[in-house]
């Protein structure tokens, strides 16, 4: 045999027409072929990955693509090839977002290219398998991926809510597993995380789902399960599965597992709150001293042990790339031209999706994690209005504004932070406005006097936000070195219908514009709630009549429909 003469990894291809009156098609090429008078006898003859499976056509009707998608159906990991009279771009467009591999004209083609073609059909199904796998698989452990635990849970549930059963979900975590990578490596924490998911797999059935969260976080399925006492006894088994010690490259390794758990007749049957749950349940075991099980409890989830939890994630937030920043933007009142932007900050939590700002902030405050973060907002923010006054996205008169929090506002070197952060970027200062809330300004306000002036010095715009909520002298607010005031929402959102936030939001207006200050209203959902703003001379609003928050991808489709 010529060992110079190419190996393929197409060693059979299974032809069927789906003309009628089609005799037996063949392709030019060295691959052995069959030809099969039914799509159902195809189906039969495909053994594995090496069977290629040709579908011969006139054109691409929709009897081919109903077709495609029956086969793609029935055998998934199929390579797939079309061979048709005449093909165009039309019709590739139309063949490839159905799981088709190659489209060509056979009676064009030479030996040679048909079996190139054969071969990329099979090449690109591995490639395509792989992408899959990674999608739905943890690369390390081979276990399910978060993505694929979640579409099981909700199927798990689904199932159980229909037959009367119940599911059980334990969610565990390895206790100081950051000290084993301290100690020993990063390599042979991972080869810890292998050896404890084979561990985990072993003690449970082969119907139950072992899934792995991320870093030394896994996730346990139990399906029909006849009550807590069950999820409990497993949840025991696997704790003194982990407790066994680990013998790595000559290295005894001890560690322990924190389990929390519940079960779906409890959540009622509801996945985001059995994994809420759930992982309460976690923070609890882990806050008792870890190496036990907690189930979920309403006595278990007090407020200081949700923010626990809380605090815990947030530690990580910033290392784990879960933040998140929206714009939401400013328009003028009149002409309704783009003037600016609020960036918000979201946290994307793994877990818990979408945390509420309400939520998490309050922690961040109390922690004093506002100060990272905050800063991180800054800059990403300089960061993005500076690419986008680059590309020509926003106007050079335009702002992004910037909130600054209470602790953030008593930093002591908050001047030369905001400096940096608008050098390092090369954000204009002229392009950024930083708000403050009225409570936080007169909190301290002969230093916070002091303060602006030295933001203003640099060269960017002051903004006191929820204005109104507050208890400021307006005997002091003439002397501020301020730019704008916004409206907080609690006047605006009734100033139709209520005649003492119509009255307080005239009055905050011409209080500013006598000063020499821009008015933006915040909180305008409806036309008629900006035709009064525009009547008693309102600058600026922001809000959902005009936006939502949107990602940054998203806020150069908003303003280019302003005029």
């Amino acid at each position: 045999m010529d060992s110079s003469a190419p190996s393929y990894r197409c060693t059979r291809l299974l032809v069927c027409a789906l003309d009628a009156g089609t005799e037996s098609p063949r392709l030019v090429t060295r691959v052995p072929q069959e030809w099969l008078p039914s799509l159902e006898q195809l189906i039969e003859r495909w053994l594995g990955a090496g069977d290629v499976i040709c579908l011969v056509s006139g054109q691409a009707d929709d009897t081919l693509l109903d077709t495609v998608r029956h086969v793609r159906l029935q055998l998934p990991a199929a390579a797939l090839v079309i061979t048709l009279d005449a093909i165009d771009s039309e019709a590739v467009a139309r063949l490839i977002p159905c799981g088709v591999q190659e489209v060509f004209a056979a009676q064009q083609l030479e030996q040679a290219q048909t079996d190139q073609l054969c071969e990329g059909a099979v090449v690109r199904m591995e490639y395509e398998q792989s992408l899959r796998r990674l999608s739905h698989f943890d690369p390390l452990t081979g276990l399910a991926g978060r993505g694929l635990f979640q579409d099981r849970l909700e199927q798990s549930l689904i199932q159980a809510h229909r037959n009367g059963t119940n599911v059980g979900l334990l969610f565990i975590d390895l206790d100081r597993f950051r000290v084993v990578n301290d100690v020993y490596g990063h390599q042979l924490g991972d080869r810890l995380l292998i050896a404890s998911s084979q561990r985990l797999q072993e003690k449970l059935r082969r119907s139950d789902t072992v899934a792995r969260l991320g870093g030394n976080s896994f996730a346990v399925i139990l399906d029909a399960v006849r009550g807590v006492e069950v999820v409990t006894a497993i949840a025991q088994k696997l704790i003194h599965a982990l407790k066994a010690p680990f013998r790595i490259d000559g290295h005894e390794i001890f560690v322990t597992g924190s389990i929390g758990a519940d079960l779906s007749c409890e959540a009622n049957y509801d996945s985001g709150q059995m994994v809420r749950r759930t992982e309460l349940a976690l923070h609890q075991a882990k806050r008792d001293g870890r190496n036990g099980c907690q189930v979920f409890t309403p006595q278990t989830a007090p407020m200081d042990k949700i923010r626990l939890g809380l605090e815990s994630a947030l530690h990580h937030a910033l290392e784990r790339d879960e933040l998140r920043l929206v714009y939401q933007p400013q328009i003028s009142v009149v002409g309704q031209h783009f003037v600016g932007a609020e960036v918000l900050l979201r946290w994307e939590h793994p877990v818990l999706g979408l945390v509420s700002p309400t939520v998490f902030i309050p922690v961040l405050e109390d922690t004093g994690l506002i100060e990272p973060f905050g800063e991180w907002v800054l800059r990403r923010a300089c960061q993005q209005y500076k690419r986008w006054l680059d590309d020509g996205v926003v106007g050079l008169n335009s702002k992004i504004s910037v909130n600054l929090s209470p602790r953030q506002f008593r930093q002591r070197d908050l001047g030369e932070r905001i400096q940096a952060a608008i050098q390092d970027t090369g954000l204009p200062p002229t392009s950024l406005a930083l708000e403050i809330t009225e409570s936080t300004l007169m909190y301290n306000l002969e230093q916070g006097a002091v303060l602006l002036r030295q933001l203003r010095h640099l060269g960017v715009s002051i903004a006191i936000d929820d204005f109104g909520t507050g208890y400021s002298s307006l005997a002091y607010l003439k002397d501020l070195p301020i730019d704008y005031l916004k409206i907080d929402r609690s006047f605006v959102k009734d100033i139709v219908t209520d005649r003492n936030d119509a009255a307080i939001a005239n009055s905050i207006i011409g209080l500013a514009h006598n000063l020499g200050l821009k008015v933006v209203a915040e909180g305008v959902e409806e036309q008629n709630i900006l035709d009064v703003l525009a009547d008693f001379g309102c600058d600026q609003y922001q809000g959902y009549f005009f936006a939502r928050p949107v990602a940054a991808t998203g806020l150069p489709l908003l303003i280019a429909g302003c005029h």
